[in-house]
């Protein structure tokens, strides 16, 4: 039913396009980069995802783009499952992700889960590291990663429509229709995606290791989201945007489960509801921003057992709500042409109420925060660049301590596009309302995480007859102190606790190339990270053998390269992905339960093009996991073996 409401949705739009009467615009890809020397990012790395990767990814969540195309490490619970992010060694909560600017990280979790985010709503994808995204917010010790939407002013109609057909009883529908002249634009999709999700596996958690297939993993999810730009003027502009998404994912037992059918039958219902809204003022020497929105979350999650004579009993029940309004002022302002500064405040109330009605716990608890934000940049000699900042945050009428940020561009030979960067800078990291209140286990007498960084990068771009290629070599070493850690405690449910010490050190590899061989276009990317993610902590608490280990599930090291090749109007894409030893347990033993081994994973692309009249249509083969590895993500939990997607795409 939930389907033929999106289809019947789309129907009206692309009815409007096919009585279209101007000419057509053929796709065009623009591959586009953050430049490597801008006052503005002086010192820090950014990383802008190419928009090319997010068209051969667009069927995708951002857990798989981010996993097969960035540095950053995705920890997936199986396929539709929860994805959470590892931003250089850190834990989930240490990664901030906005949405055009608004932090959708979850109050009470404090993370975000990636696997409900489709890429098919994302125009721009920007990844900070490190203490580069201090200028955003505070409290992420590994960095942050912003989705953008955005208007183009050129448009009149247009639109696309994508019908997807996958391994294991998968489909999808994908609509967008966009409308607008130079004054005003609206932007319209929407997106649904079903799948059975029962792939055949062979469970080694189980004794002659059987070949069995995936139960109680079925799921669906639908987004909608609607887009309003409007120039008031030329130097007003407005805009609207309203995200809602929701999810119905049962979650499969562990490898290891040997109950009946009947027995542990979980299922999660995810709703959110995002709004924005900005007013952008821009005035001779620089722009006043003003915005406000919500981000509204219901996560529900259910445990059921069949009782002889009394059906399925519940032995969980628990419904968990979030509501967060933020505001925000953000002053940009042209000092000279060589000078700028940026003042941000931002005014945000959470309010979070969890209950489990089975076990009778749960918390209701608010919290309010100010933060602002100060930034000087300047150019001097034309080869350097440099960044000062000072971040305040106040987190319930307490002042956590100034967070200051250095960080300097220096171009090492006037005619070569070679730079030397450097940051160092301090943060700070608040416990989430589950680490202090979650009932039970929640710890009020938890100290926030704080810590610093030293980052240093040398970056090189060179243009030689139409081969082009951009690379970046980065050192960092971030010392925190009382990072927070859930552990089983001796009453026998998880607790969290301040870690003395980890030390997150490592190196990052970015290389990026595009070229041209005749009439075939090639775009090749690879990213490289060495990753050290130590534990420091307390020895009576730890133990001798978990000092100075690797902390659980952070590979050291990981890698991917992305090659993609254009010829007329076909394309070919591969994907590859590789990642160390990833360890289940703090002492970092190589028993079988305690670590998961090296893996590979390759994927490969075909399209092919066809134009009729007005309308561009694209056929699509996706195979995934192409050599059928075996492997897991997280402990007990099997990934698919080869598996395969066909996309019928149009464009208007």
């Amino acid at each position: 039913m939930k389907k033929m409401i999106v289809i019947l949705f789309l129907i009206p739009s692309f009815s409007l396009l096919a009585q279209r009467r101007d000419s057509v615009v053929l796709r065009e890809v623009i591959v586009s980069d953050t430049p490597l020397f801008d006052k503005e990012t002086a010192g820090g790395k950014e990383t802008k995802v190419d928009s090319l990767v997010l068209s051969e990814n667009l069927n995708h969540t951002l857990s798989e783009l981010l996993s097969e195309n960035t540095s950053v490490f995705i920890k997936a619970y199986g396929r539709g499952s929860m994805a959470t992010a590892s931003f250089r060694g850190t834990a989930p909560s240490h990664t901030q992700v906005l949405w055009n600017g608004l932090s959708i990280n979850s109050p009470m979790l404090g993370m975000v889960d990636f696997s409900l985010l489709p890429v098919y709503f994302i125009d721009d994808l920007k990844l900070k590291h490190g203490g580069a995204s201090q200028e955003d917010i505070g409290g992420a010790l590994g960095g942050s990663i912003s989705m953008g939407n955005h208007a183009d002013w050129n448009n009149k109609q247009s639109g696309r429509f994508v019908q997807g057909f996958g391994s294991y009883n998968t489909w999808e529908e994908f609509g967008q229709f966009n409308v607008g002249n130079n004054r005003f634009q609206s932007k319209t999709r929407a997106y649904y995606t079903y799948s059975k999700n029962d792939f055949p596996f062979i469970n080694d958690s189980k004794t002659g290791a059987p070949r069995e297939r995936s139960q109680h993993g079925e799921y669906t999810m639908y987004s909608m989201m609607q887009e309003l730009y409007g120039k008031i003027n030329a130097h007003n502009t407005v805009s609207f945007k309203g995200w809602f998404h929701s999810s119905d994912r049962a979650i499969p037992r562990l490898n290891s489960f040997e109950g009946p059918d009947s027995a542990n039958v979980n299922t999660q219902i995810d709703k959110t509801v995002r709004l924005h809204g900005s007013w952008e003022h821009h005035y001779t020497s620089g722009t006043v921003t003003t915005s406000i929105g919500a981000n509204l979350q219901d996560l529900d999650y259910f445990l059921r057992n069949l009782v002889s004579g009394d059906g399925f009993q519940s032995g969980v029940y628990s419904q968990s709500q979030s509501t967060s309004i933020i505001s925000k002022v953000q002053l940009d302002h042209e000092l000279s042409r060589k000078a700028s500064f940026r003042f941000t405040v931002n005014a945000n109330h959470h309010d979070v109420t969890t209950a489990d009605s089975v076990k009778k716990t749960g918390y209701d608890k608010s919290r309010n925060e100010l933060l602002m934000f100060l930034g000087y940049y300047h150019t001097f000699w034309s080869r350097l660049n440099i960044r000062a900042s000072l971040r305040q945050d106040v987190i319930d009428g307490k002042s956590i301590p100034l967070i200051p940020y250095l960080g300097a561009d220096f171009k090492l030979l006037p005619d070569h596009n070679v730079f030397l960067k450097a940051n160092i800078t301090r943060n700070y990291h608040v416990p989430t309302l589950n680490d202090l209140y979650w009932q039970p286990g929640g710890n009020i007498l938890l100290r926030p995480e704080h810590g610093t960084t030293q980052e240093l990068t040398l970056a090189w771009e060179k243009n030689v007859s139409g081969f082009t290629i951009e690379s970046q070599l980065t050192g960092y070493h971030s010392n925190i102190t009382d990072w927070i850690l859930w552990v089983p405690n001796i009453k026998g449910y998880w607790q969290p606790f301040n870690v003395q010490k980890v030390i997150s050190k490592g190196i990052e590899l970015t290389i990026k190339t595009k070229f041209q061989i005749g009439k075939v276009q090639f775009v090749v990317n690879g990213n490289y990270a060495l990753t050290r993610s130590l534990n420091y902590g307390d020895k009576n608490t730890w133990g001798d053998e978990s000092y100075g280990k690797q902390l659980v599930y952070i590979p050291v090291h990981s890698g991917n390269v992305f090659a993609h090749l254009r010829y007329k109007k076909y394309s070919f894409t591969w994907q590859h992905n590789a990642y160390s030893t990833r360890f289940t347990t703090s002492s970092n033993e190589l028993s079988r339960q305690d670590h998961l081994p090296t893996y590979f994973m390759n994927q490969v692309y075909a399209a092919r093009e066809f134009t009729l009249g007005k309308v561009t249509l694209e056929t699509q083969l996706k195979v995934y996991n192409l050599f059928d590895e075996y492997y897991n993500s997280v402990l007990a939990r099997r990934m698919p073996g080869r598996n395969y997607m066909l996309l019928l795409m149009m464009r208007i």
